[in-house]
């Protein structure tokens, strides 16, 4: 493998070279060629690494084994879903390898954002399969179109007949987060108390789960998950989120924490800086807040949010009409 992607990269340079001297046509008849042998190159590696795979098998016949690989299943490895459902969709092959490809044909039609053909497949290997670790991945793909779909109420149900036939971490999640939404807090919150046991270190868990404890009343117990989320949570809306929970309940530092964690691993941003800066003036620390004020005005000067906080304070700092002069 190494000699033939060592030899295609010398083609494609020595093509590279000559390129601008090349006509239309003799570009053309290059990048065919170079088309041509890259697709060879995929296929022998998707054979190879079916190989290395059944090698890694148990041989000792116990139970059913189940493994696909092929050149669609290699382009839903690299995401590349459209390709993957074109591809997957002409592959011939029988008994529970027809099975394995319908699923990837079922997630990349899903994936891709095709739900009625997504639908279909999963639907197909629902009434068809003898296999209950097949209907289980079935019917967390319907559960998936579903929520997609924003029907909540199907993907309860389509999870729970999952989860019946197999638990899995994923589908344990998915339940918290339909119920959750369809504001169901009390059955929500073991779904998030069960994963976050097996998955300690997912900060957006810990974020839905305090939620559920607030919104029953159990406020220590909604502090507790929000502070051990703050530490964990990485995506910007989920710290931005946190930290407008915390503005909300006088846990003004914990916000500024917050925010600070998103400044740390996300780009500067206005909503960051007004974050900071309406924090620290309701903690009265007047210095960082007014740094802050600025720092947001400069990406932004005519932004409303800010002027109408800088509005608001003005009355108790009257130095903040300053800054609504910038």
């Amino acid at each position: 493998m190494e000699n033939w992607m060592s030899s295609w990269n010398a083609i494609y340079k020595n093509i590279e070279k000559k390129w601008a001297f090349m006509s239309e046509k003799e570009q053309e008849q290059q990048l065919a060629y170079l088309e041509e042998t890259a697709g060879s190159l995929l296929d022998k590696w998707t054979e190879l690494d079916e190989k290395i795979h059944d090698l890694k098998q148990p041989k000792n016949g116990r139970g059913i084994t189940f493994s696909y690989f092929s050149k669609g299943t290699t382009f839903y490895d690299l995401e590349m879903f459209e390709q993957a459902a074109k591809t997957l969709k002409k592959e011939k092959v029988t008994g529970s390898n027809d099975e394995i490809r319908r699923l990837y044909l079922g997630f990349s039609y899903l994936f891709a954002n095709h739900f009625d053909l997504a639908k279909e497949s999963f639907l197909y290997l629902i009434q068809v399969s003898a296999y209950p670790i097949i209907t289980h991945f079935a019917h967390v793909g319907m559960g998936c179109v579903h929520t997609k779909e924003e029907r909540l109420d199907e993907a309860i149900a389509s999870f729970e007949k999952a989860n019946e036939l197999t638990s899995s971490n994923d589908v344990v999640y998915n339940l918290g987060i339909c119920y959750f939404f369809n504001k169901v807090f009390h059955i929500a919150k073991p779904y998030f108390q069960d994963y976050v046991e097996q998955v300690p270190d997912d900060g957006e868990a810990f974020f839905f789960l305090g939620c559920c404890h607030y919104e029953e009343g159990e406020l220590d117990e909604a502090w507790t998950a929000w502070t051990t989320s703050i530490s964990l949570l990485d995506s910007e809306e989920a710290l931005i989120a946190l930290a407008y929970v915390c503005e909300w309940h006088g846990y003004h530092q914990a916000a500024i924490h917050c925010y600070k964690r998103v400044q740390e691993k996300h780009v500067q941003s206005v909503r960051v800086w007004h974050g900071l800066a309406w924090n620290y003036a309701l903690l009265e620390d007047k210095i960082n807040a007014v740094n802050a004020f600025e720092a947001a005005i400069k990406l932004d000067p005519g932004n409303e949010k800010v002027e109408q906080s800088l509005n608001w304070l003005q009355e108790s700092w009257p130095e903040m009409s300053d800054l609504l002069k910038c």
